[in-house]
């Protein structure tokens, strides 16, 4: 349908340590650094595109916009008539922003938790300066599948539901129910291209970081071992290695510099809307994905996969 969003294109942060974050992108995650901004900022690289994640500075250490793509200006337009036809209000982001995002044109807005939102088309590509992981890794799963998955927490989380699904167009996975106490916490995946999820949100107005993590695809099943090694010698696994159910991609969770996390994996099915139905699980892992400090992942209000 026309005017739906199609990828996960680029996400900005905030940092207050971006050394930490140089040494932390390089040596642990193996994604590159691609250039900086005159005020410091960071692009992260860890495919052809010029950049991927944005790290900006800035003392929240938190979410600060999320980019999602469509496939040229016609599709662009399309955006522009949809949000004008479900009132959402949003603005041109102009030439500036366009050449400080490396897209060719872009408009922003924002999500009903006020989450800034930048919808553009024709990301930059970098073919002259090709990616090589500064680790090295050999490959991370991108091109029609966006840069990986997020997940957030939501300030209503029916209002972001409806919005996502009905304004920009995404479509739902499933859904994962945990019972915490005397109520129940559902996160509901989305998708918007064959990637089981590019976004993730369950309900959690207040209660922390709005960044729950920002999940890295590898090719091979090997990086992730050897990535979980790097990080349990460093003392920032924030979990053993795991397989959730609804995705089945085999992963763990390890600590960024800004307290978030990134979900480093491999071997996540991808959906087909004419063959698949949405479902419900109860459990956010089949196995794995243990604590240090015990328990298992999602045992406390946490995002999950």
């Amino acid at each position: 349908m026309a005017g739906e969003v199609e990828r996960l294109g680029y996400i900005g942060v905030g940092a207050a340590d971006l050394p930490a974050w140089e040494e932390f992108a390089t040596n642990v995650l193996g994604v590159a650094i691609h250039g900086r901004g005159e005020d410091g900022t960071l692009f992260l690289r860890h495919d052809k595109n010029h950049y991927r994640i944005a790290v900006h500075p800035d003392p929240s250490d938190d979410l600060l916009y999320i980019g999602w793509q469509v496939a040229n200006d016609a599709a662009l337009d399309a955006v522009r008539r949809r949000l004008a036809d479900h009132g959402i209000p949003f603005e041109e982001g102009g030439p500036d922003l366009a050449a400080a995002r490396r897209v060719a044109d872009l408009v922003t807005l924002e999500d009903p938790s006020g989450v800034a939102l930048e919808i553009s088309h024709s990301p930059l590509m970098d073919y002259a300066n090709p990616f090589h992981s500064p680790r090295p890794v050999r490959g991370f799963v991108t091109d029609d599948q966006g840069l990986g998955h997020m997940v957030m927490t939501v300030d209503d989380f029916e209002a972001s539901r409806s919005f996502y699904r009905e304004v920009l167009g995404m479509r739902i996975s499933d859904y994962i129910e945990r019972q915490m106490g005397e109520r129940t916490m559902q996160i509901v995946f989305l998708h918007c291209n064959p990637r089981h999820h590019s976004l993730g949100f369950g309900s959690g107005a207040g209660r922390g970081k709005r960044l729950g993590h920002i999940m890295l695809q590898v090719t091979n099943l090997d990086e992730v071992g050897s990535t979980y090694d790097i990080c349990y010698e460093r003392g920032i696994a924030a979990t053993t290695i795991g397989k959730h159910p609804n995705d089945k991609m085999i992963s763990f969770y390890l600590r960024s510099p800004s307290g978030w996390q990134f979900e480093y994996g491999y071997g996540a099915r991808t959906v087909d809307d004419d063959v698949d139905q949405v479902e419900r699980f109860t459990v956010i892992s089949e196995w794995g994905h243990l604590r240090p400090e015990g328990g298992r992942y999602g045992d406390r209000r946490q995002a999950a996969s």
